[in-house]
């Protein structure tokens, strides 16, 4: 299937698309996903340090140790990433 024989299927044959609703949509998709994963890091990190016999605000200390560790280490892989694509992306990159 391409692009043509799905804008058959579609009932908008000029293919008209709201590009503000749709970039909103999956915007707001990624923030939910993002929100999401964020108590599931928590949860787990905490599993895993009550595990250890943490308790009280040692637990507290680690647990946001961690998650600041974590968001250190994903921010480099989001700076590394963008720089990737923006490279791939680029018109006058020799293939």
């Amino acid at each position: 299937m391409d692009f043509d024989d799905i804008k058959k299927e579609m009932n908008n044959p000029n293919f008209n698309i709201d590009l503000g609703a749709l970039l909103m949509r999956i915007h707001t998709g990624n923030l939910m996903n993002g929100y999401h994963l964020k108590a599931i890091l928590k949860r787990q990190i905490e599993i895993l340090e009550i595990q250890k016999g943490k308790t009280g605000q040692e637990l507290d200390d680690t647990i946001l140790s961690e998650i600041k560790r974590l968001n250190d280490q994903f921010s480099e892989w989001l700076k590394e990433d963008i720089i990737d694509d923006v490279n791939d992306f680029n018109p006058d990159k020799e293939s």
